[in-house]
């Protein structure tokens, strides 16, 4: 069985215990992921086991040694992460097992890097038969609306509307920053405080617009956007770190892997400054501020052990760092 990832509430209880999730769009498999999980739970499945391509040799022995559950009687999420290349055979492997719907005691879920499949393959005829494909596709304006209101369901139906209009207005396109707002409104949202400001209403500038100045070299311009945001919103740190590491693996990718821009989902429009930009950034220098853009991560979430300011201070050495030649 095979559904979209905005449906897959509607088909999780009409599948066996095997789930395979893939596409292009992040926060659409980690989420469907996340309700798999929240599902098998419910059904009493209290302990998983994660699998990485590193022990990929080992996933049949594990299905096996668990199917009929754990040593002490618990049912078992066994979850298979392929991050890359196409699907190997130790996964294909899994939907030839003899019996492998019978096991009752175990679930799988497979998260896969790839974004499409082929219908008419051997492996995914096979899986299609076993358990449920759930593709994660990216959204249209229209699909994004109902997406971003539905996951505003800890609101009243008047807000859910609003503010799902607007966030999907604001940051159409990303839906990782949809769901940055989304999770900033589950900790501040009350229906006595309805009336928070979606959009950075108070600032001058919009953090989408330090991915443009970056790419243009416009130092001074950049700057003026993260000052005017740590005054105004300093709570988009993470959002704005966010926004310089896509910069900065756009831009790995395409001196490493070749990658075309246009696939990596960059706007036509912006393909040019890219161009520009990859040019006058060597691949050293990238790999060098793509650990430090790790280290800006931990310290916005307050584990990188410096204060707000040393944050903010970094922040700006960085976009100098990569907006001067």
């Amino acid at each position: 069985m095979i559904c979209e990832s905005t449906s897959l509430s509607k088909y999780i209880n009409k599948s066996s215990n095997i789930f395979f999730v893939f596409g292009p769009e992040i926060v659409l498999k980690n989420n469907s992921v996340d309700l798999i999980n929240s599902f098998l739970k419910e059904k009493s499945f209290n302990e998983k086991k994660i699998i990485t391509e590193s022990d990929y040799s080992k996933i049949e022995s594990t299905i096996l040694e668990n199917a009929s559950g754990s040593l002490f009687g618990s049912k078992i999420i066994i979850e298979i992460n392929h991050l890359k290349g196409k699907i190997p055979k130790e996964i294909v492997n899994i939907f030839e097992m003899q019996d492998i719907k019978k096991f009752n005691d175990i679930a799988l879920i497979i998260k896969s890097s790839i974004e499409k499949i082929n219908k008419n393959t051997k492996w995914v005829k096979l899986l299609d038969s076993l358990g449920l494909i759930v593709e994660c596709n990216k959204l249209k304006s229209y699909e994004e609306k109902a997406w971003v209101k539905n996951q505003l369901n800890f609101m009243n139906e008047s807000d859910a509307r609003d503010y799902s209009t607007r966030i999907a207005d604001i940051f159409s396109g990303n839906l990782i920053a949809q769901q940055n707002e989304i999770n900033i409104l589950k900790l501040t949202y009350s229906e006595e405080n309805k009336d928070k400001k979606i959009g950075f209403d108070n600032a001058e500038f919009l953090p989408y617009q330090l991915e443009d100045k970056i790419i243009e070299l416009d130092t001074k311009y950049a700057l003026r956007i993260t000052k005017s945001i740590k005054k105004n919103d300093d709570h988009y740190g993470p959002l704005l770190v966010w926004i310089i590491g896509k910069v900065i693996n756009t831009c790995i990718g395409s001196h490493q892997d070749n990658i075309s821009l246009e696939k990596a989902g960059i706007w036509k429009n912006k393909i040019p400054n890219y161009l520009n930009f990859i040019k006058k950034n060597p691949l050293k220098k990238m790999l060098v501020l793509q650990k430090k853009v790790y280290e800006l991560d931990l310290a916005s979430k307050g584990l990188g052990g410096i204060s707000k300011d040393q944050f903010w201070q970094e922040l700006d050495n960085m976009v100098i760092n990569l907006t001067s030649n």
